[in-house]
């Protein structure tokens, strides 16, 4: 058998099987093939190893090994893996050949605490694959996992100081993903950061207090008659419009789309803080199970509720200009107005078709203003 290498100090290749069991082929820092044939840099002659089978680049402090071709069969350390880094007492299999990388000054192995390798990888992985997605889709992913890390931690502790954070965190899963769904998709103007975080926390905060003012204003007023849930749009639809009055003037956000995806935000930011409050009646009243209950049946129809309603409203009120004056004196936004309300009262109905019913009117009706711009003609 020829041995195109000499034997020298430094990295050396042993063999360990076959009739050349012991011989070494010196390594200096450099790059070499292993094949059965020219041009390989160490010739092994025999028919279960290629012409040119593994690649070595040799290191000062380790020895990087690579398949020639990913149809080639490479053993590391006895499995099979098309590369690796390899280090002094690492073993290498081709064909019906094993070997050793011996280099006793080499420096040794890394060391990795146990069990930590396997979890950096799968980490690794994670934020790989997660990094991939469209924005609306990591906002989903984020989301979701943070709200179930903090469900999991709240109901394994049952530390009342994680329960704010968790009911909000839920909360936020669906209308944040929501969001940035319309923002990824339709979004032309370019809305700043600080605008949507200023308006969701406007929707959830002006549109809530907003809501209950005028609600305990028109129950003293009617003898509580307004105060039912059927009349809760009432309150609810101009509260959110309300919220996003700190965008009426400016001079970018002028399209009917802009005012569309904003009042998508302040009626979402209005459905986080609304479904939060809902979320601790549940734990109050049904623990863990009533508090996931709540979350995933709020979860499951946040998306043709408020968000949708807001909208629409402010998708015409936008359309008039961003003019409240000129708004109540056209029949655009009154009909605007009617659909929120309407749909709005629709979805408190006690009968869970008359949800059904609202939630497919929304989305109509929310997708034929998308088409138009935000446009209502």
């Amino acid at each position: 058998m020829n041995f195109s290498v000499p034997i020298q100090a430094g990295w050396r290749l042993r063999v360990l099987t076959g009739t050349s069991r012991g011989h070494e082929f010196d390594l200096t820092i450099n790059q070499y093939t292993v094949g059965s044939s020219s041009p390989s840099s160490i010739v092994i002659p025999h028919p279960s190893i290629s012409g040119q089978h593994v690649c070595l680049n040799v290191r000062t402090d380790r020895v990087e090994v690579r398949a020639f071709h990913p149809s080639l069969t490479v053993l590391i350390n006895g499995k099979p893996s098309p590369s690796a880094t390899l280090y002094s007492g690492d073993r290498i299999g081709i064909g019906q050949f094993e070997f050793q990388l011996i280099n006793p000054n080499a420096p040794p192995r890394p060391t990795v605490p146990a069990n930590s390798s396997s979890i950096f990888v799968h980490w690794s992985q994670l934020v790989t694959r997660i990094a991939k997605l469209e924005r609306w889709q990591k906002t989903g992913v984020v989301t979701f996992l943070v709200a179930l890390t903090l469900f999991s931690l709240e109901a394994a502790t049952g530390n009342p100081n994680l329960v704010p954070v968790t009911l909000l965190s839920m909360s936020l899963v669906i209308p944040g993903t929501v969001i940035f769904f319309l923002l990824d998709r339709y979004d032309r103007t370019g809305i700043s950061t600080n605008t949507l975080i200023v308006t969701f926390l406007s929707g959830g905060t002006v549109g809530i207090i907003a809501t209950v003012l005028t609600g305990e204003i028109a129950g003293m007023l009617s003898g509580g008659l307004l105060l039912i849930p059927l009349f809760a749009g009432v309150f609810e639809e101009p509260a959110k419009l309300l919220a996003t009055a700190w965008r009426w003037k400016h001079p970018v956000y002028d399209r009917p789309m802009d005012g569309l995806i904003l009042g998508v935000v302040s009626g979402s930011g209005f459905a986080v803080f609304e479904s939060a409050g809902y979320g601790l009646q549940g734990l109050i009243g049904g623990g863990q199970t009533g508090l996931l209950t709540v979350m995933l049946i709020r979860g499951a129809t946040s998306p043709f509720g408020h968000g949708l309603w807001s909208g629409i409203l402010a998708a015409a009120f936008w359309q008039n200009g961003r003019n409240l004056q000129t708004a109540v004196q056209n029949r655009q936004f009154l009909i605007a107005l009617a659909w929120a309300v309407g749909l709005h009262a629709l979805w408190n109905s006690v009968p869970i078709l008359c949800l059904v019913i609202s939630a497919a009117l929304s989305v109509r009706e929310f997708r034929r203003l998308l088409t138009n711009r935000g446009y209502r003609s």
